[in-house]
């Protein structure tokens, strides 16, 4: 089943920019989707347009096939959770257990379910009690992301749509995150990752959405795309930096990732 279906989606701006030109899309559950593309490409207008934020000049936008002006903000929300790139924005409370407690309680979900599930969600998520009564903005933004994350999944929230979460991050809290959303993923959640960090999509996503001003350039599976050097120079886009280190070598085939080549580098000197 399709959890988000567009049919000429198309939004403007108050002084005329079209930052989306007709997209038409598809993203059944329990995918993991990359959207990709520089900046000034749509993807956070598209993310903000499928999370409800937005209202579109144009189109139609499906959530499980029922049109999405026509679902109440908390019934949307128990559908797709949106985390912003600007996340300061969307931290509204003074610490972090009545940040966490925020979605929940606004969702009208009842005390007895949060009690059951919170030890369980904060364990999930490695969030520990030591940090519950800390100012929540003061923390490091991969602990921000971990609380909205929790929160989203203390309110019963299925699947996510997360907007740039490697920004400002290494590429070790970068991939900690994601690990926490791909396993939300294994247990059935769709989670869509807006990046332009090619490294993260090669190492996550099934699929790849490429975009440029404002319109999907291409859809598909995500080594055929991010494979394709040619594809992503024309967008401004950069290959992992794996493939730009192997793509002279006489490789059957084009390597991502560094575990990749590590492979293939201890099977040739396997080989008798």
């Amino acid at each position: 089943m399709h959890l988000i279906k567009t049919e000429n989606l198309t939004y403007e701006y108050p002084d005329g920019t079209r930052a989306l030109d007709s997209v038409n899309l598809e993203i059944k559950e329990g995918e993991f989707v990359g959207i990709l593309g520089n900046n000034g490409s749509g993807k956070t207008t598209l993310a903000r347009c499928l999370a409800g934020l937005l209202k579109p000049t144009s189109g139609l936008i499906l959530v499980k096939g029922k049109d999405i002006r026509h679902y109440r903000k908390k019934d949307l929300v128990k559908n797709i959770g949106y985390i912003s790139q600007d996340i300061n924005t969307q931290l509204l409370n003074v610490n972090v257990l009545e940040e966490i407690l925020f979605t929940p309680k606004m969702l009208g979900v009842s005390d007895d379910l949060i009690k059951d599930r919170l030890e369980e969600i904060l364990s999930q998520l490695e969030i520990g009690n030591e940090i519950l009564e800390k100012p929540v903005l003061s923390l490091p933004r991969h602990v921000k992301l971990r609380v909205l994350l929790a929160s989203y999944m203390l309110a019963g929230t299925k699947n996510f749509i997360v907007d740039e979460p490697t920004t400002g991050q290494d590429w070790y809290h970068s991939t900690k995150f994601t690990e926490f959303l791909k396993r939300l993923r294994e247990r059935g959640s769709t989670v869509i990752l807006i990046t332009h960090d090619i490294e993260l999509l090669a190492k996550y996503s099934e699929r790849v959405i490429l975009m440029n001003s404002g319109r999907i350039v291409v859809d598909g599976e995500t080594r055929e795309i991010l494979s394709d050097v040619e594809l992503l120079k024309s967008n401004s886009l950069l290959p992992t930096y794996t493939t730009q280190l192997t793509r002279d070598l006489p490789l059957r085939d084009r390597v991502l990732l560094p575990e990749e080549l590590i492979k293939i580098l201890s099977l040739k000197i396997s080989k008798p």
